[in-house]
């Protein structure tokens, strides 16, 4: 190697150190054993770019689920959606890919909260009617090694989500205006 070559090498080797100096997460499924899937409340696993997840964490000084803070080390910016199972035969399961958490130091725990849901059904989580979440703990973030690198931690906690249809407003006030009637029937011909 020529004496030329070594101080882009040695400012690269630096750089990705630093990459992993934030606590980090592996925020993917397809290769974990076993895979925890997202289905459907009928247990089918779910594909298709209608199907999207998204990962807040919280932020240990405010005690609020966030994604301020949050960077994609694959790719520069914010955290974005990510339809499920971008891998054929993999139904269920999702790469996000690895996330820097700028406000937990490696060797901590994060709390983690994955959302997903049917954007056919509403345009974010909060919006759609057929939706899941879990919440978990992502026991050690990646960078333990006495200054050594480590791999991001991995979602070891995450057992799946189940998206379930969200009964409507006017079918819950339905159901109530009916159960009332019901009642006041009941009461009136109980004797």
């Amino acid at each position: 190697m020529k004496p030329s070559h070594l101080p882009p090498l040695g400012l690269a080797l630096l750089a990705t150190t630093s990459v992993f100096g934030q606590g980090t997460v592996d925020f993917s499924t397809f290769q974990s054993k076993p895979r925890p899937l997202i289905t459907l409340w009928d247990g089918t696993p779910i594909t298709g770019d209608n199907y999207l997840i998204d990962i807040l964490v919280r932020n240990p000084a405010t005690s609020e689920f966030t994604q301020s803070g949050l960077q994609r080390l694959t790719t520069p910016g914010p955290v974005p959606l990510h339809p499920v199972s971008p891998y054929p035969g993999r139904p269920g399961t999702f790469a996000g890919g690895t996330i820097q958490i700028d406000f937990l130091a490696p060797c901590n725990t994060a709390t983690v909260r994955i959302l997903a849901w049917d954007s056919n059904s509403g345009a974010s989580y909060a919006t759609a009617s057929i939706r899941g979440s879990a919440t978990f703990d992502v026991d050690v973030l990646g960078s333990c090694g006495g200054g050594v690198p480590s791999s991001p931690a991995r979602l070891a906690r995450f057992e799946g989500i189940v998206l379930v249809p969200e009964p409507s407003e006017w079918l819950l006030g339905i159901g109530g205006l009916v159960t009332m009637i019901g009642m006041g029937y009941f009461q009136r011909n109980r004797h």
